[in-house]
């Protein structure tokens, strides 16, 4: 019943926002992965690294130029629904190494911040947000500030 709720609710075209280990659970539930839009699938990287700002016209991300640096623990994403999700914020593969195991090269690289429409309702993920730095990060304040608004049709 709970789950019901939940899909129902931002079906209903209310907000969903995920953080972090948000992809990290519910591998079971079909109806979450086309919620969320993916699932956390390893973190080789826990460093500095250089984030890409994929849609630099999107007003969630705007504000931050073309990319930015960030410590953080660098989530991959198996089964990315890549058609159905705008991917905001990605991972430089220049900052990291590609061979380090545990690696899993996909074609559409690695998304670390999307939003996508569920049924009438607006979801929005970063897989950013292991660090407590992160949290305490202005820049990283204003993409959920900005993803709130959003997904609740107030703003952004």
């Amino acid at each position: 019943a709970q789950k019901t709720a939940l899909l129902n609710f931002v079906r209903s075209g209310r907000g969903f926002l995920g953080v972090h280990s948000a992809t990290d659970t519910f591998y079971t539930w079909p109806d979450y992965l086309d919620l969320i839009g993916g699932y956390f699938n390893g973190h080789p990287w826990h460093q500095g690294v250089t984030i890409e700002v994929a849609d630099v016209a999107d007003p969630l991300v705007a504000f931050l130029g073309n990319s930015f640096q960030l410590n953080d623990e660098i989530y991959q994403i198996s089964d990315f629904d890549y058609r159905g999700s705008r991917v905001l914020l990605r991972l430089d593969q220049r900052s990291v190494d590609l061979n380090k195991a545990g690696v899993h090269q996909r074609f559409y690289g690695w998304p670390l911040a999307w939003k996508r429409f569920y049924g009438e309702g607006r979801v929005f993920y970063s897989a950013l947000g292991h660090e407590a730095s992160v949290w305490q990060d202005p820049r990283c304040q204003k993409i959920l500030t900005n993803a709130i608004l959003w997904s609740t049709r107030r703003s952004a």
